[in-house]
């Protein structure tokens, strides 16, 4: 049976109320058709409230509801249409259950309005209201039969197949004084985000954080203290964040932004940040996303993007600044003890020699040790932590012309003075023109 077909207008018709209501089912028909075929997730709540009252007295009640269905139907709760009756929940047996919004589905013969106040379950309720002729000066008022959407609550347990349903809310338990605890944690099917506004939160929040990574990396490229030194990494994240943070800050502040789109741009923003977060420079696998029950895909996605935006990458290579002193003497204080078990040590030598000639003169003049040690090893002539030298820079240094270097062998007898001291001295005898020293840990 054909039911939403185009009605035949013609000359001499004699019109039915079945005309206007073939009408209006084409319309709707042709709406529906249209608007899902660009996406079949254009439904859930706009807004949507619990009355906190009723939920302590065992019931489950709305204050406030509108949205769309999944048959397309508009709704608009107290405003157009009527609050539907509470949900009283009698049975314990309730944990974990979720709460449904549901009207009645279409039907291509059954009757949609209830003209009466029997039980007969129709979409519609019948309801008289005066209209004022809008389109005449002075126009009357008039009463006429309007229809009111009959909707209903009901729980996941229930038989829901004669429905079009969007879950609105899950019970987390009933108390033992018969108030009901609803889930806060659960996220409604919805149509906007400005729905949920935790969501709406974190999207902000979401931008915050990227906009203070990105300003953490720049200041640390900029840094004198780093005297160069910038991997390749810091300059790609720093250009991931820089694109994505307009786009995610935008999203915050649009009063309307689908579910479905911000968990494509989040997940987007997740999978490149893996590329410097994650071991295995993969993108993680996200929950599919379920526009019908989006609470599990959401909270994965929320937990897997946090964690991306809260891992602080460290810098591979860090400059120990050295410090002048007498006789000969430098130090370099250790602020990050942990450098000691994950780091080695390279000094970069400078002096106005030839490099083999300093690459000689260097480690057989230099003492190094902990700045406790220090003299003691020059008094006693004893050696320190041994300098073997490298023939070439190494990859995470800045590369500065006429510089030799030099790696401190850990697993020598004096590395242990060094564990236990407050920092490294360095020790020059003799005299090399124009000596300049830089001091560098590189993390393993």
């Amino acid at each position: 049976m054909t039911v939403r077909n185009r009605v035949v207008w013609n000359e001499g018709l004699f019109i039915k109320p079945q005309h206007f209501q073939q009408l209006q089912r084409n319309i709707e028909y042709q709406l529906e058709e249209r608007v899902s075929g660009v996406n079949r997730n254009l439904y859930g709540v706009v807004e949507l409230s619990f009355n906190a009252e009723h939920l302590s007295f065992g019931k489950v009640s709305l204050e406030r509801a509108s949205g769309v269905m999944p048959d397309g139907t508009i709704f608009n709760i107290p405003r157009e249409d009527v609050l539907p009756p509470s949900l009283e929940i009698e049975s314990n047996d309730v944990a974990d259950q979720i709460i449904f919004l549901a009207i009645p589905l279409r039907g291509d013969v059954n009757l949609e309005i209830n003209w009466s106040e029997n039980t007969t379950i129709t979409r519609f309720k019948s309801s008289r209201q005066h209209v004022k002729d809008t389109h005449t000066e002075n126009g009357d008022s008039v009463v006429i039969d309007i229809s009111l959407l009959n909707a209903r609550l009901m729980l996941e347990k229930e038989d829901r197949s004669g429905y079009s349903c969007i879950a609105i809310g899950k019970i987390l338990q009933k108390r033992p004084d018969g108030s009901i605890l609803l889930d806060e944690g659960f996220i409604p099917c919805h149509m906007t985000i400005s729905a949920v506004p935790k969501l709406h939160r974190f999207v902000s929040e979401m931008a915050g954080l990227m906009r203070q990574r990105a300003e953490n990396i720049a200041h640390r490229l900029g840094s004198p203290t780093q005297g160069g030194v910038a991997e390749v990494t810091d300059f790609m994240l720093l250009q991931t964040l820089n694109r994505f943070y307009p786009k995610i800050l935008h999203l915050s502040k649009l009063p309307t932004l689908h579910p479905e789109s911000m968990f494509a741009e989040l997940s987007a923003v997740c999978g490149e940040l893996s590329t410097f977060t994650d071991e295995s420079r993969m993108a993680p696998e996200f929950k599919d996303y379920k526009h019908d029950l989006p609470t599990d895909s959401l909270n994965d996605l929320k937990a897997k993007l946090r964690q991306s935006l809260s891992i602080v990458l460290e810098p591979k290579a860090v400059s120990i600044q050295l410090h002048q002193r007498k006789y000969g003497l430098m130090v370099a204080p250790i602020n990050d003890p942990s450098l000691l078990d994950d780091a080695e040590f390279i000094v970069a030598v400078k002096a106005n020699l030839q490099q083999e000639e300093l690459r000689k003169l260097f480690s057989q003049q230099t003492k190094v040790s902990s700045v406790d040690k220090i003299r003691e090893l020059i008094s006693l002539q004893l050696p320190g932590v041994p300098l073997i030298s490298l023939p070439i820079a190494p990859r995470q240094l800045p590369y500065h012309a006429g510089f030799i270097y030099f790696q401190l062998n850990k697993s020598s007898r004096a590395w242990n003075d060094l564990m236990q001291g407050s920092g490294f001295a360095f020790h020059v005898a003799g005299q090399i023109p124009n000596v300049e020293l830089q001091f560098w840990a590189i993390r393993s």
